[in-house]
Parts: C-alpha cells; sequence; structure tokens
C-alpha cells in the first residue's frame, strides 16, 4: 500500500478508469496519514489492529515551561514563572497605572496658585502610586487653625463710678473659652486646652477659687468703696490640650501644655458728685458721676428777674486728706452757634466754701456763682483743675 499525493490520486481516475481494490486501498491509505509529531513533554503511542490505529497521547505535567498554577502580588517589577513549580507570577500594580517617580524636584509650585498650592516647588516623588500622586495634587494636608484659649471679666454693679463711702455688694463673674483647633480633624478635642482649674480672684473680699467650670463668680458683700481706683483682678489656669491633627492625621504644632491666661482687671472709681442748678434756678441737683481728674460738665439752666437765685456750681475740692479736684484753673462755654467749646472767664464765678453729706458723711465743696451778666441766659460750662 501506497501513500499518494493529492494529483497521482486524482490520476487514478482521470481517464474514466474503474476503480479497482488496488487503487481503493491507495485511496484509503493516502486520506488516512497516520503521521503525528509529538511536542515537548507529550509522547504519542500507536497501536494498529485490522480494525484501524489507536494514537494515544500522553503529557508530562509540570517541569520547564508549563504553567500549573497562577499568582498575583503587590510589588513591582515583570512577572516572572518558577521553572521548578510552574507558578506564573504576575504583579499586581497600585491603581492599575504603574507607579511614578521623580528624582529632580518640581520646578514651580502646582497648581501655581499661591498660597493656595498643592504641592511646592522641590518636591520629589519615589514609586507612588496612581491614587497617591491624584491624592498630592488634589486633597493636600491642611493644617488646622489653632485659638489660644482667653477669659473674661464682668464686674456689678457695671457703673464705673461709686460715690465713695457707698456699700456695695461687688460680684465679679469670670469665663473662660478654651480655644478651638478648627478644623478638628482626627484631634482627640476640638478645644485647644483642657478645663479650667483654678479661677485667680484678687482684689478685696475675694480670694482664688477652685473650679472645672466654664464660668465661675465671687462676690464681695458689704464693700465700702474708696476714694480713687477700687480694683479686683482675675486670671485663669487650665490644664493641658491635645494633640493638634493636620488632614493628613500627622501630629500639626504641639499639645498645648498647662498654663494661665492673662490677668484682667475691673476697676470702680471712687468719686465725690458735683451740684448745680441745672433743673431749677433755686435748686442744686446732684450730677452723673465723672472722675475728678477731669471736667466737671454742667448745663445751667437760665437766671429771671422774678428770683435773685444765680447760676450756681458746687465742685468737691481736695485737701486735707479730703478727694476732689485740685483747685479749679479752667473755666469753658460751649458756643452753639460755632459749635465748639471756648475759654470763660473764671472772674466771672465767685467761690465761697460749702458742704454736702455724701454716703452719711460732710464733704467740703467749693461753690462758684455767677457775678456777671444778670440774669443770664441757660448754658453749658465745664471746669476743669
Amino acid at each position: 500500500m501506497a501513500v499518494l499525493l493529492k494529483y497521482q490520486l486524482k490520476a487514478l481516475f482521470e481517464a474514466g478508469d474503474l476503480m479497482t481494490e488496488g487503487s481503493l486501498e491507495d485511496f484509503i491509505d493516502s486520506s488516512y496519514n497516520p503521521v503525528l509529531v509529538a511536542g515537548t513533554n507529550v509522547s504519542l503511542n500507536s497501536v494498529s489492529t485490522p480494525s484501524g490505529t489507536t494514537i494515544t497521547i500522553n503529557a508530562q505535567g509540570g517541569g520547564a515551561g508549563v504553567v500549573t498554577g497562577l499568582t498575583v502580588n503587590g510589588t513591582s517589577g515583570p512577572s516572572t514563572l518558577d521553572l521548578n513549580t510552574g507558578i506564573l507570577n504576575i504583579p499586581v500594580y497600585g491603581g492599575g497605572l504603574g507607579s511614578y517617580t521623580n528624582l529632580t524636584p518640581t520646578p514651580q509650585p502646582f497648581p501655581g496658585n499661591s498660597p493656595f498650592d498643592n504641592i511646592v516647588a522641590g518636591t520629589t516623588f519615589n514609586n507612588q502610586t496612581f491614587t497617591q500622586m491624584m491624592d498630592a495634587m488634589l486633597y493636600p494636608t491642611l493644617d488646622p487653625t489653632l485659638t489660644p484659649p482667653s477669659a473674661t471679666l464682668t464686674i456689678s454693679p457695671a457703673a464705673t463710678f461709686q460715690e465713695i463711702g457707698a456699700s456695695l455688694t461687688v460680684t465679679l463673674t469670670a469665663t473662660f473659652n478654651q480655644g478651638s483647633i478648627n478644623p478638628q480633624y482626627t484631634s482627640a478635642s476640638n478645644k485647644r486646652s483642657g478645663l479650667p482649674n483654678t479661677y485667680n480672684f484678687n482684689g478685696a473680699g475675694v480670694s482664688p477659687i477652685s473650679s472645672n467650670l466654664l464660668s465661675q463668680s465671687t462676690t464681695s458683700a458689704g464693700y465700702t468703696i474708696l476714694a480713687g481706683a477700687n480694683t479686683w483682678t482675675n486670671s485663669v489656669s487650665y490644664d493641658a490640650g491635645v494633640q493638634p491633627k493636620d488632614s493628613s492625621g500627622g501630629d500639626f504644632d504641639n499639645p498645648l501644655p498647662a498654663g494661665t491666661t492673662s490677668s484682667i482687671s475691673r476697676t470702680i472709681t471712687g468719686v465725690y458728685p458735683v451740684f448745680a442748678t441745672t433743673v431749677n434756678i433755686s435748686t442744686m441737683t446732684i450730677q452723673s458721676l465723672v472722675s475728678m481728674s477731669g471736667y466737671a460738665t454742667v448745663n445751667l439752666v437760665a437766671e429771671s428777674f422774678a428770683s435773685a437765685d444765680r447760676q450756681t456750681v458746687d465742685i468737691p475740692i481736695a485737701g486735707g486728706g479730703q478727694a476732689g479736684w485740685a483747685g479749679i484753673s479752667v473755666v469753658e462755654f460751649f458756643n452753639t452757634f460755632s459749635n465748639q467749646w471756648g475759654p470763660a472767664p473764671l472772674g466771672d464765678w465767685t467761690q465761697s466754701a460749702t458742704t454736702h453729706v455724701i454716703q452719711g458723711n460732710t464733704v467740703n465743696y467749693t461753690r462758684f456763682t455767677n457775678n456777671a451778666g444778670y440774669p443770664r441766659g441757660a448754658g453749658q460750662y465745664r471746669f476743669k483743675s
């Protein structure tokens, strides 16, 4: 039996020849070509029988060049094949787009919109993933604003001036503000300091108070106002604060250590009042309390032919241990046409001694009585040492 080529098979029948046993066998042998080629790690076995040939293909597992398993990991580098185990290792890159490294510092900030740049000039990156680079460009690390703790102090009565000798209940109220860490981000608290521990009240009738409240009051009952400044102070001692954090969770600055706020003072000034004919030409009316080192300003009513009374001003003058104005050397008149103060003669006022009872105490005053322009019209005057 022979294996014929295609053109030879065609030649068997091109003359109309009848199929013979020999030509049929040649045709069968040519149609069934048992020539097979085995590959690497593959073997072929054939068994011929009267009914045909059985070919068995055997493949050997393992060995060089045969993939028997697949693994992935997060390290960079090329894919590798273990020739002993047949394991193919394919690296997985962050973000799926590889990594970025620049050893040359950036020449300018990004995006170049100072002071809002996310990446400063001179920055380098080493093996940064796509996600890390996008975060650096779009979500820069932000720092919180730190506001230090502070305190306030109020006093009651709130009036700046009180009559000398007045007996008052003086109340001091201190309020503590812990400051802030804003935004808080991941810090343990949004407060810059811890709670207060001591309110350091100082002054007549008061003393320090241990307290962790954010507001604390103290009272000096039955306090007698002295001449001049009556002063109380307070500062607040506080516990340490927490560690501030930036937007990336890193430490920013330092925790505020335990400390004390600056001292705040509140003063009531003890003075004697001025009296003047500001309501009725025949009546001496007490005036609003003012500093005895400044102007004593009065709005005097007009004089009248119907009364012999004159415009009068009583001013306490210091002397003999008594508080008051240190003499009067300046008198001014308010000109309603020019809307300005101008000098007025001190000699237009006759000076005499008088007294007034203030808080149960007799106080010496100097009386200033108009001696010019009778009857003189209403006017605003001010007297000063």
